[in-house]
């Protein structure tokens, strides 16, 4: 198996009350981000604006909410977010200066994933009182889920500014902090997400987001402490108990497990992190790996192809795409598996996994050609994959040595069929055919 090992892209984040699926397209997410504007800078802690709500606004309100939590009950569809959104609409044009109305209006379009819609609507709330944490909060999230983490960042921490309390904006900071600590990063990105993530716990004990990425937290750096690996374990068992069925949290309990080198706990957690969420992008790819390198192809292919066709972000297009490629190699569809890694190389060129995949398929698979001279062509094609795949300068000392001795096999190789190639030139013609019998 060469895609990385099997981790945690993203966890996800939760708005101030928002959820569901992406329906924004990826062309017009990464615009967004692109877009994004800062956060207002006039945040003021506690801001309130002076207006008169009226008890046929507070009626006509109330109303629009029992509607939205009548869907929220029976289950979203674009049409069924649109009409809550409108209904909120309806309040917010009749009267005036009722950012609640604005908010939930996003938050109704957010439902289906219809981050465009949604940013406007926080843009409007905002536009009425800058300090609306709130709309800041889902307003970094979109930003964040757009790909534009810094002015994600300004957004959470401006929401944080307005009102110290609001647990979605500090989860989802601490998220950023603990991504920046994964894979060796500095060590104060540790503190600065376990003091985001006290800070909910102490408003809000049962906040089974703070748990989950307060375990993953103490994961890292477990190779050089195994101590933290029961706190980790301490975290998720407290934040089983306040919700067991939350996907993540069964996604963070299989990353432990393979802390803990039991591949088989792990794939039954992340199994279940894909039954309860069943477009869990990141358990599915957990999934994939570890049935993967079971040789369990037809699961690994399925899974990967179910990630390649939803939005993931290009870190994850990759892995899935170069995992697919292996996939298909074990099902013994060598010009599809050519094809993935040809596709991934296109997707992340500074990436190495998919010339290393490729050096094996052509060294391990396209080298039965009766023609010597052919086989040579693949051997020689193997050996430059290899070569280019230590030049990236990535992967760990294991997996390039492993490049180094195929290179040295292909050298070897070549060489070998060098040499049958000089012999078979050397050999006499074969004798021409007798003459037929005369007749």
């Amino acid at each position: 198996m060469t895609t990385k090992s099997t981790t945690a892209w993203t966890l996800a984040l939760l708005c101030a009350a928002c959820g569901g699926a992406q329906k924004t397209s990826s062309r017009e997410m990464t615009e967004l981000g692109r877009k994004a504007p800062p956060p207002p800078s006039n945040v003021t802690p506690g801001q309130k604006v002076e207006r008169n709500v009226s008890s046929e606004a507070k009626s006509d309100f109330a109303s629009a909410v029992a509607h939205f939590q009548a869907q929220d009950k029976a289950g979203w569809t674009n049409d069924k977010c649109g009409a809550a959104a409108d209904r909120f609409l309806a309040v917010a044009s009749s009267h005036d200066k009722l950012i609640e109305a604005y908010y939930n209006a996003g938050v109704s379009y957010q439902k289906c994933g219809d981050a465009k819609n949604a940013e406007g609507m926080y843009k409007k709330a905002v536009g009425i009182n800058p300090s609306h944490a709130p709309s800041l909060a889902n307003l970094g999230e979109i930003y964040f889920r757009a790909g534009n983490d810094d002015t994600a960042k300004q957004y959470f921490e401006q929401a944080i500014k307005a009102d110290p309390k609001i647990t979605a904006a500090r989860n989802n900071l601490a998220w950023i902090f603990y991504t920046s600590l994964r894979g060796g990063g500095d060590k104060r990105w540790e503190d600065e997400a376990l003091g985001q993530l006290s800070r909910v716990l102490a408003v809000d004990n049962d906040n089974i987001v703070a748990y989950t990425i307060m375990a993953l937290v103490y994961m890292e750096g477990s190779e050089k402490n195994r101590s933290r690996l029961d706190l980790a374990r301490l975290l998720l068992d407290e934040g089983k108990k306040r919700n067991d069925k939350y996907a993540p949290l069964y996604n963070a309990w299989g990353l432990l497990y393979m802390k803990r080198a039991n591949v088989g706990q792990a794939l039954e957690q992340f199994r279940r992190a894909v039954e309860l969420d069943n477009g869990f992008l990141e358990a599915r790819m957990n999934v994939a790996q570890i049935v993967l390198s079971f040789r369990k192809y037809q699961e690994a292919k399925d899974n990967f192809e179910f990630v390649l066709g939803k939005s993931a972000p290009k870190e994850m297009k990759y892995d899935a795409t170069v995992g697919l490629g292996v996939a298909l190699r074990g099902l013994k569809q060598i010009p599809d598996a050519q094809a993935k890694y040809e596709e991934a190389m296109k997707i992340l060129p500074e990436r190495g996994d998919a010339y290393y995949n490729m050096g094996l398929l052509y060294k391990d698979f396209m080298t039965n050609d009766p023609d010597p001279k052919e086989n040579k062509k693949a051997y020689a094609k193997a050996k430059t994959y290899f070569q280019q795949y230590l030049g990236k300068g990535q992967g760990s000392a294991e997996k390039k040595e492993e490049a180094k001795d195929n290179i040295d096999d292909c050298e070897k190789t070549i060489a070998a069929l060098d040499l049958a190639i000089e012999q078979m030139s050397q050999q006499p013609p074969p004798a021409p055919a007798p003459a037929p019998a005369p007749k």
